[in-house]
């Protein structure tokens, strides 16, 4: 690994183009070092993914922070910067293992940013979008692992000063916190 590389990568800064977001300066180290403490609180023993999210990032150092928004609109767009961020990661000797579970506390920590620094922004469809991603998939790794983010999400919120959550995420848990129970009807 060109250690100098990576070390100089992880300062690039996220968030860049959101006009939300773009004062907070968070860098891409900072990003997949609270993603990894996620991780490694929803999944102790996973090494593969604290490493992932650690390294997961890194190759937008030459292509900045494209917002998904932009990637959606432009499949196009998509693949080029993903070629362009996977040969960075190649060039500094860098690989990881894509997961499930690197996408979950890769939107969760994205997510709690935003609670963090533009709690308003939480009402935004967007977010809101993001909000039932992130418990459903969290769901899919079990009841544990969703009750798990459900307390991370309500720190958020408590630390935010907020007491509700996005208008298409409202209930949502509730009702599939019941279907996972069996309690559902």
């Amino acid at each position: 690994m060109n250690t100098h590389d990576a070390y100089l990568a992880a300062m690039a800064l996220r968030w860049h183009v959101n006009p939300h977001l773009s004062h907070t300066r968070q860098t891409i180290g900072h990003h997949g070092a609270t993603a990894a403490i996620l991780a490694h609180a929803l999944w102790p023993d996973d090494a593969e993914v604290l490493w992932a999210c650690i390294a997961h990032d890194l190759g937008e150092s030459v292509t900045g922070d494209v917002p998904s928004p932009a990637k959606l609109a432009n499949n196009t767009l998509a693949i080029e910067l993903l070629i362009a961020e996977t040969n960075a990661l190649a060039a500094m000797g860098i690989s990881y293992q894509p997961s499930d579970r690197l996408d979950l506390v890769d939107r969760l920590e994205a997510y709690l940013w935003m609670m963090h620094h533009a709690s308003a922004q939480r009402l935004r469809p967007e977010w809101g979008k993001s909000l039932a991603w992130i418990e459903g998939a969290a769901l899919e790794h079990g009841v544990p692992v969703a009750n798990a983010v459900q307390v991370i999400l309500s720190d958020a919120r408590k630390s935010a000063g907020v007491a509700d959550v996005a208008p298409v995420a409202r209930g949502w848990w509730q009702r599939c916190s019941k279907w996972a129970m069996g309690e559902a009807k």
